[in-house]
């Protein structure tokens, strides 16, 4: 079977856009055989972050980095993979240190692994980033199968949840965060006075992530 070929950046000649093919592997895999993908039957939604592939590009912990066409986040197994040309869903031979994926009408979703272990997630988490600078910002995405059942009824109802939390990383510590005023001036070292202005300017929602990445790149420049 014929393998994708994907490209690989020259770092050291030009910025990310120059590329050079380079063949990708299945991750674990010396057969070279394609990954069996879990199939979740009977249940409401999707485990992916998006439920189609979507561009983005790629860093290996190997330092390679590479431009994909049809890449998908598996949330609920954590774990990044893309199609080949013939369909069939891949893993990359070595561990993803970083992606980036193309969301329509707004920035990429930029996620990273490799961060201090915390309570509940150990070091190969993938953490979204929102903000980065002396405090990143960041938040982590979860789906779960929960079941429930109507009174009375035999049939069980499986359905994918989507939670968010979000977590602060500054001097090599990762925290758990409520993104609140009181959070926020803790974090920075600053009173309330110093936040209220900005907030009220610019009409902060801590609830958005958009404003949430306004506010810390505010706050770390």
């Amino acid at each position: 079977m014929l393998l994708p070929r994907l490209f690989i950046l020259q770092l050291t000649l030009l910025p990310f856009y120059a590329i050079a093919q380079y063949e990708v592997l299945p991750f674990g895999d010396v057969k070279r055989t394609p990954l069996t993908e879990i199939k979740y039957t009977d249940v409401t939604g999707s485990p992916y972050l998006f439920d189609y592939c979507v561009k983005g590009n790629v860093t290996l912990t190997n330092g390679k980095k590479y431009l994909v066409d049809s890449l998908k986040y598996n949330v609920i197994e954590d774990n990044l993979v893309f199609k080949s040309e013939d369909g069939a869903l891949m893993h990359f031979a070595e561990p993803v240190k970083r992606f980036e994926l193309a969301v329509k009408g707004s920035n990429p979703a930029r996620f990273i692994n490799g961060l201090p272990a915390t309570k509940g997630f150990s070091s190969e988490a993938y953490f979204q980033i929102l903000a980065e600078g002396k405090v990143t910002l960041l938040k982590k995405i979860r789906k779960e199968i929960t079941e429930s059942k109507q009174y009375g009824s035999a049939v069980t109802n499986k359905l994918i949840n989507t939670t968010s939390s979000y977590f602060a990383l500054k001097e090599e510590m990762l925290v758990k965060i409520l993104p609140n005023k009181k959070t926020i001036t803790a974090l920075y070292g600053i009173n309330d006075m110093q936040l209220d202005n900005y907030l009220k300017e610019n009409k902060i929602d801590f609830k958005k992530d958009d404003d949430l990445y306004k506010l810390f790149t505010y706050l770390n420049r």
